[in-house]
Protein backbone atom coordinates (compact mmCIF):
# COMPACT_ATOMS: atom_id res chain seq x y z
CA UNK A 1 0.00 0.00 0.00
CA UNK A 2 1.43 3.36 -1.08
CA UNK A 3 1.27 6.12 1.49
CA UNK A 4 1.61 9.77 0.48
CA UNK A 5 4.23 11.73 2.40
CA UNK A 6 2.86 14.17 4.98
CA UNK A 7 2.27 17.71 3.79
CA UNK A 8 4.73 20.25 5.18
CA UNK A 9 2.43 23.16 5.98
CA UNK A 10 5.35 25.55 6.54
CA UNK A 11 6.70 24.87 3.05
CA UNK A 12 3.21 25.23 1.62
CA UNK A 13 2.80 28.62 3.33
CA UNK A 14 6.22 29.86 2.14
CA UNK A 15 5.38 28.94 -1.48
CA UNK A 16 2.03 30.71 -1.22
CA UNK A 17 3.64 33.84 0.24
CA UNK A 18 6.19 33.90 -2.61
CA UNK A 19 3.50 33.39 -5.28
CA UNK A 20 1.32 36.14 -3.81
CA UNK A 21 4.18 38.66 -3.79
CA UNK A 22 5.12 37.79 -7.40
CA UNK A 23 1.61 37.61 -8.88
CA UNK A 24 -0.40 40.29 -7.08
CA UNK A 25 0.07 44.03 -6.68
CA UNK A 26 -1.36 44.13 -3.17
CA UNK A 27 -2.35 41.86 -0.30
CA UNK A 28 -5.34 43.30 1.53
CA UNK A 29 -5.81 40.69 4.25
CA UNK A 30 -3.36 39.53 6.91
CA UNK A 31 -3.58 36.27 8.86
CA UNK A 32 -4.92 38.30 11.80
CA UNK A 33 -7.72 39.84 9.72
CA UNK A 34 -8.70 36.48 8.19
CA UNK A 35 -8.82 34.93 11.67
CA UNK A 36 -10.93 37.84 12.99
CA UNK A 37 -13.38 37.40 10.10
CA UNK A 38 -13.76 33.62 10.43
CA UNK A 39 -13.72 33.79 14.23
CA UNK A 40 -16.56 36.34 14.27
CA UNK A 41 -18.70 34.20 11.94
CA UNK A 42 -18.01 31.12 14.04
CA UNK A 43 -18.77 32.95 17.33
CA UNK A 44 -22.05 34.24 15.90
CA UNK A 45 -23.09 30.65 15.23
CA UNK A 46 -23.70 31.29 11.56
CA UNK A 47 -23.21 28.30 9.30
CA UNK A 48 -21.96 30.31 6.34
CA UNK A 49 -21.33 28.39 3.14
CA UNK A 50 -18.93 30.11 0.77
CA UNK A 51 -16.90 29.92 -2.40
CA UNK A 52 -13.17 30.47 -2.30
CA UNK A 53 -10.59 31.28 -4.96
CA UNK A 54 -6.98 30.42 -4.21
CA UNK A 55 -3.97 32.21 -5.64
CA UNK A 56 -2.45 30.40 -8.58
CA UNK A 57 -5.70 28.54 -9.30
CA UNK A 58 -8.03 29.30 -12.21
CA UNK A 59 -11.19 27.97 -10.64
CA UNK A 60 -13.14 28.65 -7.50
CA UNK A 61 -14.15 25.99 -4.98
CA UNK A 62 -17.52 25.73 -3.27
CA UNK A 63 -17.38 25.06 0.45
CA UNK A 64 -20.52 23.49 1.88
CA UNK A 65 -19.74 24.23 5.53
CA UNK A 66 -18.42 27.41 7.05
CA UNK A 67 -14.65 27.70 7.19
CA UNK A 68 -13.03 26.65 10.44
CA UNK A 69 -9.87 28.06 11.94
CA UNK A 70 -7.09 25.49 12.07
CA UNK A 71 -4.14 25.71 14.45
CA UNK A 72 -1.45 26.81 14.17
CA UNK A 73 -2.67 30.32 13.44
CA UNK A 74 -1.92 30.89 9.74
CA UNK A 75 -4.20 28.07 8.54
CA UNK A 76 -7.87 27.40 7.85
CA UNK A 77 -9.84 24.20 7.38
CA UNK A 78 -11.96 24.42 4.23
CA UNK A 79 -13.97 21.23 4.33
CA UNK A 80 -14.35 19.21 2.13
CA UNK A 81 -11.05 20.36 0.63
CA UNK A 82 -8.25 20.45 3.21
CA UNK A 83 -6.30 22.79 5.45
CA UNK A 84 -4.70 25.77 3.69
CA UNK A 85 -2.50 28.70 4.64
CA UNK A 86 -4.63 31.83 4.90
CA UNK A 87 -2.24 33.61 2.53
CA UNK A 88 -3.49 31.31 -0.27
CA UNK A 89 -6.96 32.87 -0.27
CA UNK A 90 -7.35 35.29 -3.20
CA UNK A 91 -10.97 35.91 -2.22
CA UNK A 92 -13.83 34.29 -0.38
CA UNK A 93 -17.47 34.90 -1.25
CA UNK A 94 -20.69 34.37 0.69
CA UNK A 95 -23.63 34.08 -1.72
CA UNK A 96 -27.31 34.69 -1.13
CA UNK A 97 -28.12 31.40 -2.89
CA UNK A 98 -25.84 28.43 -2.14
CA UNK A 99 -25.60 25.63 -4.69
CA UNK A 100 -25.24 22.20 -3.07
CA UNK A 101 -24.03 19.75 -5.69
CA UNK A 102 -25.57 16.28 -5.80
CA UNK A 103 -24.45 13.01 -7.33
CA UNK A 104 -25.98 10.98 -10.17
CA UNK A 105 -26.83 13.96 -12.40
CA UNK A 106 -29.34 15.29 -9.88
CA UNK A 107 -29.61 19.08 -10.24
CA UNK A 108 -27.96 21.13 -7.52
CA UNK A 109 -30.01 22.00 -4.47
CA UNK A 110 -30.40 25.79 -4.14
CA UNK A 111 -30.52 26.99 -0.54
CA UNK A 112 -30.96 30.63 0.54
CA UNK A 113 -28.36 32.11 2.88
CA UNK A 114 -28.72 35.29 4.96
CA UNK A 115 -25.78 37.34 3.68
CA UNK A 116 -27.16 40.42 5.44
CA UNK A 117 -26.57 38.65 8.78
CA UNK A 118 -23.09 37.61 7.63
CA UNK A 119 -22.29 41.20 6.66
CA UNK A 120 -23.59 42.49 10.01
CA UNK A 121 -21.29 40.06 11.84
CA UNK A 122 -18.33 41.08 9.70
CA UNK A 123 -19.01 44.77 10.32
CA UNK A 124 -19.53 44.21 14.07
CA UNK A 125 -15.84 43.31 14.43
CA UNK A 126 -14.95 46.99 14.01
CA UNK A 127 -12.23 46.03 11.51
CA UNK A 128 -12.11 47.41 7.98
CA UNK A 129 -12.33 44.46 5.62
CA UNK A 130 -11.93 44.78 1.84
CA UNK A 131 -15.54 43.93 0.95
CA UNK A 132 -17.17 43.89 -2.46
CA UNK A 133 -20.90 43.86 -1.84
CA UNK A 134 -23.61 43.15 -4.40
CA UNK A 135 -27.26 42.16 -4.17
CA UNK A 136 -26.27 38.49 -4.53
CA UNK A 137 -23.00 38.16 -2.60
CA UNK A 138 -20.37 39.51 -0.25
CA UNK A 139 -16.79 39.00 -1.35
CA UNK A 140 -13.82 39.49 0.95
CA UNK A 141 -10.73 40.21 -1.16
CA UNK A 142 -7.37 38.89 0.00
CA UNK A 143 -5.18 39.83 -2.98
CA UNK A 144 -5.57 42.12 -6.00
CA UNK A 145 -3.76 41.98 -9.32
Amino acid sequence: MRKDPPVNMGTMRAKARKLSSESYTASLMSNTKWRALFGAIEEAGISAACSVKFIGDDKECEIVAHPGLFPPHPYIDLWPLNEYPLVEIEWIEFRRIVRYRRDNNVPAKLVPQDIDAIRAVIESTGKRFPLEVSEDAIRVVGHVK
